[in-house]
C-alpha cells in the first residue's frame, strides 16, 4: 500500500494539475488521498511545503541529471568550448527522457508548469523558478563560452527563448503529433527538430534582421489608397 506522504504528493499533483493551485484546498488533497490535515503538517508544514515537495520530486531528478550531463560534456571538451548542440542536449534530454518514463503522471505536472508559466508575477511562479536557480548559472556560463560574439545579455534572451520552445512543446505536445507520419518516431524526431531550432537560433548573428525597414514598408502599405 502506497505511504500516506506519498498518496498526499500524488492528489495534491492531480488536483494542481485539474483545478489549478489556488484553487485546490488542503481539505480537496486529504480527501483525495484519504488522509488528514494533521498528516499535511507533519510530512509538509502546509500547503505551500506540499507545493515544494510536488516541485521537489519532479524537478530535483532532472536537473541532477542536466548538470550530470553538462559536467560529462565539459569534461571532454577540455580547454575547449562544449559544442552547441551539447549544451542544449544537456538540457533537454534529461525532461525529455524522463517525461517519457512518467506517463501520465509527467502529463499531470506539465500541466501544473503551464498554468504557473501563465502568472509569471505569482509568488508560486518565484517559487518554481528558484528550483532552476543553479541550471541557469551553469548553462549561461557555458553558453556564454561557446558564444562570444554575443554580449551576456543577448545570450540569456535566446536561451528563455530556446526554453520556451521547450516548454511549449511539452505542454502542446498533441498539437505537433498530426506532423508526424510515423508515430513512433514521434518523440524522437521532436526531440532532434527542438534542438536544431535551438541551435540555428542561439547562433544567428546579430543584426542580421532589418526591422526598421519592415516598419517603413508596412507604414508605406497602410498609407496606400485600397
Amino acid at each position: 500500500m502506497t505511504d500516506t506522504k506519498t498518496r498526499l504528493l500524488d492528489a495534491a499533483e492531480a488536483l494542481f494539475a485539474d483545478h489549478g493551485i489556488a484553487a485546490t484546498s488542503l481539505r480537496d488533497i486529504t480527501t483525495s488521498a484519504k488522509a488528514n490535515l494533521a498528516a499535511v503538517n507533519y510530512h509538509f508544514g502546509g500547503k505551500d511545503g506540499l507545493l515544494e515537495a510536488v516541485f521537489d520530486r519532479r524537478l530535483r531528478p532532472v536537473n541532477r541529471e542536466r548538470l550530470a550531463l553538462l559536467d560529462a560534456f565539459e569534461s571532454a571538451a577540455g580547454a575547449e568550448c562544449v559544442p552547441l548542440e551539447q549544451i542544449l542536449y544537456a538540457n533537454l534530454a534529461p525532461p525529455f527522457r524522463t517525461l517519457e518514463e512518467w506517463g501520465e503522471s509527467g502529463q499531470r505536472f506539465m500541466r501544473i508548469v503551464a498554468r504557473i508559466n501563465a502568472d509569471p508575477s505569482s509568488r508560486i511562479h518565484e517559487a518554481f523558478l528558484r528550483h532552476f536557480d543553479v541550471i541557469r548559472t551553469r548553462f549561461l556560463a557555458a553558453l556564454g563560452r561557446t558564444l562570444p560574439d554575443l554580449d551576456p545579455t543577448e545570450v540569456e534572451r535566446r536561451f528563455h527563448y530556446s526554453l520556451a520552445a521547450m516548454l511549449h512543446t511539452f505542454c502542446w505536445g498533441a498539437q505537433i503529433d498530426c506532423l508526424c507520419a510515423h508515430p513512433s518516431d514521434h518523440r524522437e524526431r521532436v526531440f532532434t527538430s527542438l534542438i536544431e531550432y535551438a541551435v540555428a537560433g542561439l547562433q544567428a548573428p546579430r543584426h542580421s534582421i532589418d526591422v526598421d525597414e519592415m516598419r517603413r514598408l508596412e507604414v508605406e502599405f497602410e498609407g496606400a489608397p485600397v
